[in-house]
């Protein structure tokens, strides 16, 4: 099955990360509108109905994939085929719908996946938190990182994945990430002290040093890797 940027699957199963844990890369809308007849939902390879898709995604995803990637050059059909999945009662198909928007990259997507990272269901959660890792959008990443940073106290696997996205946004996601690290929710520190040492800015080695002393040993090993990073390039850089 075809990988996509940051290394997740196609449709983000259970517990995927946009990175390994080796690399080093770094609800203000409600839906709205009625969902337009299954009859307008086409491609451009072939027209197809809802139901049409619906199984198509459930029974073939590698295909899926291909339509959904002839679609890449119309994010009005994407935007109106996520927005019918997201109505959808199988939370399956919602988290189809973030792996959808993925492909999209304007104001009405982002909000429909922001709407998606509240969704009752922790895949689809996972899935917007993985679909907003994937382009970060540094012009409105006030709320997509307000978004995620809440995200750091959901079901560990959907922590993780927005973890990871916060990563993806670099310095822009500091302040919320150092923030974190003052949770009392031990989960939260130390996904913050590791998307910290991805991240691996020189604003952050006050934070860092301070988590040295944390009372969990994982965002000491994680606050200990950022700030060796840190000096490595240092390093390097003198060099």
């Amino acid at each position: 099955m075809a990988q996509h940027a940051g290394g997740c699957p196609p449709r983000p199963p259970t517990g995927c990360v946009i990175d390994s844990a080796e690399e080093d890369e770094g609800r203000w809308a409600r839906l709205s509108g009625v969902a337009p007849p299954a009859s307008k939902l086409s491609v451009q390879t072939g027209t197809m109905n809802l139901q049409e898709w619906r199984r198509l995604l459930q029974e073939d995803p590698e295909q899926a994939e291909h339509r959904i990637s002839a679609l890449g050059g119309d994010p009005e059909h994407l935007h109106t085929l996520a927005r019918t999945l997201l109505q959808d009662s199988d939370p399956g198909l919602r988290a189809w719908a973030c792996r959808i928007l993925a492909e999209v990259r304007d104001a009405e997507g982002l909000s429909l996946l922001l709407h998606a990272l509240e969704d009752s269901e922790p895949e689809v959660r996972a899935a917007a938190a993985w679909a907003l890792g994937i382009h970060p959008v540094v012009e409105q990443g006030d709320s997509v990182i307000s978004a995620l940073q809440r995200r750091l106290e959901d079901q560990p696997w959907v922590a993780w994945v927005a973890a990871e996205a916060l990563a993806r946004y670099g310095e822009a996601a500091l302040e919320a990430l150092i923030d974190s690290l003052h949770h009392p929710h031990p989960q939260v520190r130390i996904l913050a002290a590791r998307a910290l040492a991805r991240i691996a800015s020189p604003r952050s080695i006050p934070a860092l040093m301070a988590a040295l002393e944390d009372p969990s040993l994982l965002v000491h090993h994680f606050a200990e890797t950022g700030l060796d990073r840190l000096s490595e390039a240092q390093w390097v850089w003198l060099r």
